[in-house]
């Protein structure tokens, strides 16, 4: 039985005007969240993974960007025909986010207490005294300890790792449907990133969320997530289930982003590398935008972008795997 869905986008655009030209930084997304899954968002940087979020968010400031997509829905509902009144309910109460830097995304000027309680009388409608006592509930949920004293902290006083832990008792404090996760382990050290993955677990089984985890890192993805989508150059070029694409990756991208991955007792005295790097978005290749890269490249793949070609559940946008699933 498929699970039912909650995110759902269609020809997701986003574009940036600049006096150089016109950005997409996302060019054509189709991406379905189901509920309570975990749906891994990998790729390089500048490849529109953090620009699909934003637009998700509607937080794209306009000028100079611009958001188009032929479906947007969260929970059955249009997000594109909300108002900015309308979006502030659902930001926080059915969607939220946490940033790549807590450090920048929390203000240095007021207190954790002041800064969780103002989103819980903001989106829950709670008097000061309940939303007091849902902060510490929330500071206890993240495993902050102390909970009650860390609330007149302010964020120069916390580790990097209990910043980040704070950003995800803001975000989760008002129960969402889908917590969008962007890099939330970047600048920390790796046993502070292995607590913040498991505490990201306990949080979606606890809440019966749904997590969209963007992030470089395959190794993360791999571990937590149930689905992944491949990104290069503003589309997705892969999507499939963990299991199927750690198992046989279709795309040469994919090919490339996994034979780099270190892996212990390797034989090998260097990490293989993906020669090149992620074309100017001002300036991309005709046909296939990975095909100065790819070792797989053929006439047609310079001349003709690929659409997204699907079987037994799996999506892949090249040439390639158009020719294997003919024979």
């Amino acid at each position: 039985m498929l699970a039912e869905i909650l995110l759902e986008l269609r020809n997701l655009k986003t574009k940036f005007k600049t006096y150089d030209g016109e950005v997409k930084a996302a060019d054509g997304i189709d991406l379905t969240v189901h509920k309570k899954e975990i749906l891994g968002i990998v790729g390089e940087s500048g490849c529109g993974k953090s620009a699909t979020a934003l637009s998700i968010m509607r937080l794209i400031p306009s000028p100079p960007g611009e958001v188009h997509a032929d479906k947007m829905e969260l929970n059955g509902v249009e997000l594109q025909s909300l108002t900015e009144k309308q979006l502030s309910k659902v930001r926080g109460s059915e969607v939220s986010m946490i940033f790549q830097e807590p450090s920048s995304a929390l203000n240095p000027a007021f207190t954790i207490g002041e800064q969780l309680i103002e989103v819980l009388i903001l989106h829950q409608k709670l008097d000061r005294g309940a939303a007091h006592r849902q902060a510490i509930k929330a500071l206890n949920l993240v495993q902050i300890p102390a909970a009650t004293q860390r609330l007149a902290d302010y964020p120069h006083q916390l580790s990097g790792g209990m910043r980040q832990r704070v950003m995800l008792a803001m975000a989760c404090a008002c129960m969402p449907s889908l917590l969008i996760a962007d890099e939330p382990t970047t600048a920390l050290d790796v046993t502070v990133q292995a607590q913040i993955l498991e505490l990201l677990c306990q949080l979606q089984s606890e809440l019966n969320i749904a997590i969209m985890l963007i992030t470089h890192d395959l190794s993360l993805v791999a571990e937590i997530a149930q689905r992944v989508a491949v990104m290069y150059a503003g589309v997705v070029v892969e999507n499939a289930s963990v299991r199927n694409l750690f198992a046989k990756p279709r795309h040469p991208y994919t090919q490339g982003l996994l034979a780099s991955l270190p892996l212990l007792n390797a034989e090998r005295e260097r990490l293989n590398v993906i020669p090149g790097g992620v074309p100017n978005m001002l300036n991309l290749p005709k046909g296939c935008r990975f095909h100065p890269r790819c070792p797989h490249c053929r006439q047609i793949c310079r001349q003709q972008e690929p659409p997204l070609f699907s079987q037994n559940g799996s999506e892949v946008r090249c040439w390639l795997f158009a020719r294997e699933m003919n024979k």
